[in-house]
Parts: structure tokens; C-alpha cells; sequence
């Protein structure tokens, strides 16, 4: 009987520690948005959030989500997540909320940034184009 309690105790530990492990995972939603003057009837218009927040810093009249990509990142954890031909972001879940993103064009190194994520809130990654346009990364918390 004994022996049967230890194993059972065991057991119980082992998943408490699984399900506080899963506990710390996050859940990102990372968007291409294209920021232009020109309006394209043809895309798919960005959120109003993601518009007002774009719009408050920067100059284009239409925002466009060119695509789009969740991710679920475990604690202390790294994905990639590639977002077009060129763009593609490393996501590393730092705890409490926290990640480090680094954002790369055609494999080249851009940017990195490290924000505390609320529910919510958005984090803004920009990135140059030849044309009279500009393209962000916009990651936000999931639910």
C-alpha cells in the first residue's frame, strides 16, 4: 500500500509540474501590414486597432493585412515564423508576458525588440520599401 501511495504522489507531482509548465506558454498572433496611400480594393483591410495605432506615428491613409500567423511559444522558448517572401520574425517567450522578437528581410537582421505583450496592446516592428509604401510586423497577445 505504500509503495502504491509514493507512485500516486509521484504521479501528482509530475503533473503539476506539466500543467505549470503549460501555464507559461504564450499565444502570439503576428501580422504583415501594409501601410500605403494608395487605397487597393483588392486587400484586406487591417483591424481598426491596428489602424488607429498605426496611424497616430506614422503617414499612409490605408493599412492592409497582407498575412497573417499564430503562434504558441512555451516558456523560455524561440519560434519562427516566416510572413512573406522576405520578412520573417524569431519570437522568444521571455515570462510574465514578455517576448523578444527579431525581425529579418530577406534573411538579414533588422531590428530586435523586447516589450512586456499585454492582451490588447501591440507591438510594432517597421521596415523600408522602395515604393511610396511601408510594411510593419504587428504581434499582439493572444487569448
Amino acid at each position: 500500500m505504500k509503495r502504491f501511495t509514493v507512485m500516486v504522489a509521484t504521479l501528482l507531482i509530475a503533473a503539476n509540474g506539466h500543467i505549470a509548465a503549460q501555464a507559461d506558454s504564450i499565444s502570439v498572433q503576428a501580422r504583415l501590414v501594409l501601410g500605403t496611400s494608395k487605397e487597393q480594393k483588392d486587400r484586406m483591410e487591417a483591424s481598426a486597432a491596428i489602424k488607429k495605432k498605426l496611424a497616430q506615428v506614422f503617414k499612409w491613409k490605408h493599412y492592409y493585412e497582407l498575412h497573417s500567423k499564430r503562434m504558441t511559444i512555451a516558456d523560455a522558448s524561440t519560434k519562427s515564423a516566416k510572413l512573406s517572401r522576405a520578412a520573417s520574425i524569431k519570437v522568444t517567450n521571455k515570462k510574465n508576458g514578455k517576448v523578444a522578437v527579431s525581425l529579418f528581410s530577406k534573411g538579414k537582421m533588422l531590428v530586435q525588440k523586447t516589450q512586456n505583450l499585454k492582451p490588447g496592446s501591440h507591438m510594432v516592428l517597421a521596415g523600408n520599401t522602395e515604393s511610396d509604401s511601408a510594411w510593419f510586423i504587428v504581434l499582439s497577445k493572444s487569448k
